[in-house]
């Protein structure tokens, strides 16, 4: 198993590149990109660029000139094969591609071992350009592997196959509500593969080192404040604080959740809502000091290392830590507010409408939604989009933490469901750049906030507010009537 996952993690620079030398995306004689440009391209260090072009040097497949550059060595040979190639294109990083995907190959070359699959991974603000230079290029892929948010970005639907028909016994199995993320021009276009709502993690052993009670069913947003302040501490005695109680980054996909639970509706912006939330936050940071406010990868790095107690975060995300966690995280309800609301995020397969073999590429969609392959993720600790396997597989705690009790998905949204126009999110961040440094009171940023959100709404077409004004309390109907 461990030479099947390594074969299949693409998440190396090395094996990305290779792929694409090997496969012709990246032509003889033609130039990479520089190392700067590729360490930022994909979020590597220069010193893991470096080595990767090496080792490609080492293969023969590049050749380095001072002064100029990086390019493909002109005695490369594509690949020419006689046996049967399915192709996916995916994203990078992805940790359901790293952990989770190795699963599906290897379950699927056992049904099918005459083909061979071939992976080219591209960055996650890349991808729908990286498909399109593929297809140019005579580099036709079978599926791509997307999430919710990329899925947002499409423009036509007609370049991916509908699934309703070929897959309807696996859609039908799966929770009505992740579907809703993938419908366009009438059917479903992607199939969820697994999926998480943003939820609160802690580390129990950081409460039981300092004698706290653990998160409990029905605490509130102040014994939440009170608990981070309690584990919030300057270890060393030196007056700088290294142990937070709670991790919040500054990203829309994490603080916002706090926004929807005080009732913060983007939609319909309630000023005093907004106020609520942001007062919430400036209270946690600044005014107890008792969280971090980070960027994601330090947010990461601080839960790892046992230097935040609490985090806002999703089971994907804490599946990609792997055995890196020196502890067992446990998932607590979120207190923040009366609504419940949380965010949804999915990872999902596609059939691109140019598969040379719609048939095998439909194929590898029941392999992984098969029941055998979600049990196996289960393990590995992402949720399923079967709701028996989760059932089976985790704490009823945690499911009733998650929101995901009696197979259903309780009060949670996509991205793209709770903003009335996914253009306004960079605007958003921009505006609060000020509060998140501490320089700016919450009722003035509010105020701006407020004074966004309803001019975007009024800028709307009306038929395509009701359409997403809707959106939400048509999911809740659905997900009622599971």
């Amino acid at each position: 198993m461990a030479r099947k996952k390594d074969q299949y993690i693409y998440s190396s620079l090395t094996d990305i590149l290779r792929e694409q030398i090997l496969s012709g995306f990246i032509k003889k004689d033609e130039f990479l990109m520089s190392e700067n440009e590729l360490s930022k391209y994909y979020e590597l260090s220069r010193t893991s660029v470096r080595k990767s072009l090496d080792q490609l040097q080492k293969e023969g497949l590049v050749v380095k000139k001072a002064g100029l550059g990086t390019f493909v060595s002109p005695h490369v040979t594509v690949r020419k094969t006689k046996r049967k190639v399915l192709r996916i294109l995916t994203i990078t990083p992805s940790y359901f591609v790293d952990y989770c995907l190795p699963f599906i190959c290897e379950t699927f070359e056992q049904q099918h071992p005459d083909v061979d699959i071939k992976l080219l991974s591209f960055p996650v603000d890349q991808f729908w350009q990286s498909l399109h230079k593929c297809i140019e290029m005579g580099i036709q892929p079978d599926l791509c592997i997307i999430t919710d948010g990329i899925f947002q970005q499409l423009k036509n639907a007609d370049e991916f196959v509908t699934l309703d028909r070929i897959l309807e016994p696996e859609l039908g199995a799966m929770y009505p509500k992740l579907l809703d993320g993938f419908r366009l021009g009438g059917g479903v276009k992607a199939m969820p593969v697994t999926f998480s709502n943003i939820c609160l993690a802690y580390n129990p052993q950081m409460f039981a080192k300092y004698g706290i009670a653990p998160p409990r069913n029905g605490w509130t947003k102040e014994e939440f404040l009170r608990t981070a302040e309690q584990l919030t501490r300057d270890t060393n005695g030196d007056g700088i604080i290294d142990n937070y109680g709670f991790s919040l980054p500054s990203t829309l996909n994490r603080w916002n959740v706090i926004a929807m639970q005080h009732g913060v509706d983007f939609h319909k912006p309630n000023k005093k809502a907004l106020l609520d939330a942001l007062n919430f936050m400036h209270d946690v940071i600044y005014r107890k000091r008792s969280a971090l406010l980070s960027h994601m990868q330090m947010h990461r790095v601080a839960f790892q290392s046992e230097q935040v107690a609490m985090m806002l975060t999703t089971s994907i995300e804490l599946a990609g830590f792997g055995d890196k966690l020196p502890f067992a995280p446990k998932f607590a309800p979120m207190p923040f507010g009366g609504t419940g609301q949380t965010l949804l995020i999915a990872n999902a397969m596609m059939v691109h409408a140019g598969s040379p073999d719609r048939e095998l590429a439909a194929q590898f969609l029941q392999t992984a939604c098969n029941p055998d392959v979600q049990a196996k993720m289960g393990k590995a600790r992402f949720l399923s989009v079967l709701h028996p396997i989760n059932e089976r597989m985790w704490d009823s705690l945690d499911l009733e933490a998650l929101q995901m009790t009696g197979g259903r998905l309780q009060d949670a949204f996509y991205q793209h469901e709770t903003f009335p126009d996914l253009g306004v999110l960079q605007e958003v961040n921009n505006e609060m750049m000020l509060f998140w440094e501490g320089m700016e009171s919450a009722e003035s940023c509010a105020g701006r906030l407020h004074k966004l959100l309803t001019r975007r709404k009024k800028r709307q077409p009306e038929g395509e507010r009701e359409a997403r004004g809707g959106a939400m309390a048509g999911t809740r109907e659905r997900e009622v009537s599971v």
